[in-house]
């Protein structure tokens, strides 16, 4: 059965070269004339394979990654973008973390003989369905995986926009797919969602993250890390005790680590027991109120929890630049949190216009792409050495 692609673009000129350089007999090439239109037509109609422009006037790369990890059946996909290896790195990683298949970031104008060479996996695919082993997690695999090798965290570094220096990193889940290569978060959170096991992941993550950091503490190096928690466990009755235990059987003291609650657990929660929190507190863990400012709900919990920081949701930097609304409740979260003596962290930081933008409105701390991707324990501590030695170098930090 021929596969079917979608092409978007404003003109039909990508559905054409498409359509010039696939055989018939095994494509079918449909065409889209932006964003919206793309989005109705995927709603209901199933593509194998998206191509589309990495920038267009509707949509851009990262928000076709995003709509397409909503579908039931996801399409693979192709973008067309520039050749700023940064920019294609992102892309990746992003595409990686929603649990998407990036077949490929080409160059305009569009190469036929490079997309063919692309669609050869899809071509081989059984079935019709795009998704494919590499994109989705069986349970069966996911509870096997978590008590073998399955799981892996990466490290983001963590900027002081003041000084420049490295302040830790934030630990994130990342999946060793059986096939090679590492699938992102969202494959791992959606099997432990739909089948209940978010407090084992959790438990899990905290165990190779401290694990971790306990093994670069003996090897002389220090890493405060950040890493998050859900309501799941935060209902537990002993998991204060659970997160103690392990911080002291990897020799990690607690005021190296901070544990981010994000601000949808109160929305869909308000039951996420302040016990855990004060008791974690009081033994010395950092605890961060995660994405905040995306509903402003738990502004109260500010008064009664003992948070040490708060992380501005990345939604308002990505569009504090355009958005005169989102600019004003960007500066008012970080406001707040200087009134209330608590640091301020914004992630998300892409560029060098959105990094100067948090250092100007008075944010401690920030973290993203523009800085660091998520990385191996490896990949981390040579950033670091690079970075502290000069070799990296960021622009517009001191």
């Amino acid at each position: 059965m021929a596969k079917r692609i979608l092409a978007i673009d404003t003109t039909a000129s990508l559905q054409d070269t498409l359509a010039g350089y696939l055989s018939s007999s095994e494509f079918l090439v449909a065409g889209a004339a932006g964003g919206d239109q793309a989005r109705d037509i995927l709603k209901t109609e199933h593509f194998d394979v998206v191509v589309a422009a990495h920038q267009l006037a509707d949509m851009d790369g990262f928000a076709l990654i995003e709509f397409i990890a909503t579908q039931e059946r996801r399409p693979s996909i192709i973008l067309i973008s520039d050749d700023d290896p940064m920019v294609r790195h992102k892309i990746r990683d992003h595409a990686m973390a929603y649990s998407v298949n990036l077949l490929a970031t080409l160059s305009a104008p569009v190469d036929g003989e490079l997309v063919k060479a692309a669609l050869r996996d899809v071509a081989s695919l059984g079935g019709g369905d795009a998704e494919g082993a590499q994109t989705s997690l069986a349970e069966t695999e996911f509870m096997r995986g978590l008590m073998t090798d399955g799981l892996s965290p990466v490290f983001q570094p963590k900027i002081n926009l003041r000084n420049g220096k490295v302040v830790g990193a934030e630990a994130f889940a990342r999946w060793n797919a059986p096939g090679g290569g590492l699938l992102g978060a969202g494959a791992v959170i959606k099997v432990a969602r739909e089948k209940g096991y978010m407090d084992v992941l959790t438990y899990r993550m905290l165990e190779l993250a401290l694990q971790q950091q306990g093994k670069w503490r003996r090897e002389g190096k220090d890493v405060p890390l950040s890493i998050n928690t859900s309501s799941e466990n935060l209902r537990k009755a002993d998991f204060a005790d659970v997160v103690s235990g392990l911080a002291e059987q990897f020799g990690v003291d607690p005021s190296m680590v901070r544990l981010e609650v994000t601000e949808a657990d109160f929305q869909v929660d308000e039951r996420v027991p302040l016990e855990n929190l004060a008791l974690l507190h009081a033994r010395g863990f950092g605890l961060s109120l995660d994405d905040f400012a995306a509903g402003f709900a738990p502004l109260m919990q500010l008064k009664v929890i003992p948070f040490d920081e708060i992380v501005v949701d990345r939604t308002f930097l990505v569009r504090a630049g355009e958005d005169g609304v989102a600019k004003i409740i960007f500066e008012a979260a970080i406001d707040l949190a200087r009134k209330l003596k608590l640091s301020c962290t914004v992630e998300g930081v892409e560029t060098e216009t959105q990094l100067k933008m948090a250092k100007d409105m008075g944010a401690d701390y920030a973290q993203g792409y523009f800085i660091g991707k998520p990385m191996s324990a490896s990949e981390f501590l040579i950033w670091i050495e690079d970075y502290e030695d000069g070799v990296l170098v960021i622009p517009g930090l001191p």
